[in-house]
């Protein structure tokens, strides 16, 4: 019998007398389409119109659907960090670490452009910027603390930047 069902049960029992107490059991936070909350149903065709790289959607959908935002946003910026790591032929470190070194200004691993230019070189040294502080300033929270991000449009917002900066890695070419 599933915790909904029984909940059922439980509320028909009241309903007739032949309880007075149940047992409380929050419905579980495993499947998608389990909460019948519009707004949450809505958040979450938001998401899958929009999270279309697969190496996100494939480890943060159903921890959005299910309400577990954070480790959502956790595994979204996890898959940045592996995707880097292997596109740079798996360099020392990981998380910010890993970020400062492959996109240095000085001596990137990768690169978007021949940084020729100071617009070019603009880019690398804002990039280099982003990376690494996404990996301090949400990866590392969001993966040592529990409920970091709670709110599911801040969770989105934050996997909608991930995905960008996934799609912008993907562009990048090995520097010589």
């Amino acid at each position: 019998m599933q915790i909904r069902e029984l909940q059922e049960f439980q509320e028909a029992l009241r309903d007739i007398g032949v309880t007075k107490s149940s047992v409380e059991a929050s419905e579980p936070k495993t499947a998608i389409g389990t909460s019948t909350d519009s707004h949450t149903r809505e958040e979450i065709v938001l998401f899958q119109s929009l999270i279309t790289e697969a190496e996100i959607a494939s480890v943060s959908s159903d921890l959005f659907a299910s309400g577990y935002y954070n480790l959502s946003v956790s595994e979204a910026f996890k898959a940045i960090d592996n995707f880097v790591s292997e596109k740079a032929k798996r360099p020392r470190g990981s998380g910010t670490a890993l970020m400062e070194e492959v996109f240095s200004p000085s001596k990137p691993k990768l690169v978007w452009t021949s940084r020729t230019t100071k617009s070019e070189d603009d880019e690398q040294k804002g990039y280099h910027r982003l990376y690494a502080g996404a990996m301090l300033g949400i990866r590392n929270p969001t993966a040592h603390e529990f409920d970091w991000v709670e709110e599911a449009e801040t969770a989105l917002e934050l996997i909608v930047f991930a995905q960008h900066l996934l799609k912008k890695a993907k562009l990048a070419k090995l520097s010589k």
